[in-house]
């Protein structure tokens, strides 16, 4: 009887094995994933090549965070294109003075590149809180891949301590046989 009990245990060790390996290769492919993911978002934009190497599983989070990010600097940069806007035009009226007559184009492109810094700024501050989010999960799946590994190590030594007593089992339930 107690053959089969051992029997059973070291069938339900290799189970249980087997599922955490599984859990622990689906935590690997997703950090792999997440990885890739920052690796192509970490100047703050996603070009069209960026979207080619991302993985499929990271593909509507690179789409979310385009957009979002996109959206929300553009309304930064307005917003503190607004709140610049005095200044802006006190440095345009000296430049103009400076100058001796400013060419309205230059006065366009001087706004235009402020209003391009803005955006930048404001779209960097959104690639760090992504950073920052993915670095969160990455800690969180490499605590998850640790758990795991240890109860890996923890079923490895059940199952070679089944396997011990199975075999002094073996030894106590063996006939003996006298001539």
């Amino acid at each position: 009887m107690s053959l089969l009990v051992f029997g059973y245990r070291k069938y339900e060790i290799l189970r249980q094995k087997n599922e955490i390996n599984y859990r622990l290769m689906a935590l690997t492919r997703k950090l792999n994933h997440l990885q890739q993911y920052a690796a192509n978002i970490g100047d703050g934009t996603i070009s069209m090549q960026d979207m080619m190497n991302i993985p499929a599983s990271q593909f509507n989070r690179a789409m979310a965070f385009m957009a979002y990010s996109h959206n929300g600097a553009l309304r930064g940069a307005q917003q503190n294109m607004q709140m610049m806007g005095p200044q802006i035009q006190m440095q345009l009226q000296q430049m103009q003075q400076a100058q001796q007559g400013q060419n309205p184009q230059q006065a366009q492109m001087y706004q235009k590149w402020i209003f391009n810094n803005l955006y930048k700024q404001e779209l960097q501050k959104y690639q760090q809180h992504e950073t920052k989010l993915l670095n969160q999960q990455e800690k969180e799946i490499e605590q998850e891949k640790a758990r795991l590994e240890a109860q890996l190590r923890m079923l490895d030594a059940e199952y070679q301590s089944t396997a011990d007593a199975e075999k002094q089992s073996y030894q106590f339930w063996k006939p003996e046989y006298t001539a």
